[in-house]
């Protein structure tokens, strides 16, 4: 973890609030891939539990956290799956036009 840089402060406040969504989380920079992380020490295996996908501690992290949170799981599936289902009909959609086309020439 040589390459791992704690973050204990900073402008927003971000990490004293993530405490507040969970009270293991503590934030990270990860010097290798030059990005935050959020760890927990009380998970088994390994620390790890995401990666902050923005450049920047704000508000946003906060709200990534409340989402991707174990406990909303299947929220995120339905997500997910809902997600699916739209691109596979536009793609149907975008396909049966263009056999449409095809065939009408």
């Amino acid at each position: 973890m040589k390459y791992l840089i704690e973050i204990k402060n900073d402008c927003f406040c971000i990490c004293e609030r993530l405490k507040d969504v969970d009270a293991s989380y503590k934030v990270f920079f990860n010097l290798k891939r030059r990005c935050f992380e959020v760890h927990s020490f009380l998970q088994h295996e390994s620390t790890y539990c995401f990666t902050v996908p923005y450049s920047e501690l704000d508000e946003r992290t906060i709200d990534f956290a409340l989402k991707t949170r174990s406990e909303n799981r299947e929220k995120i599936i339905m997500e997910i799956e809902e997600n699916n289902r739209k691109v596979e009909q536009q793609n149907i959609k975008k396909n049966a036009d263009a056999l449409k086309e095809l065939i009408c020439r």
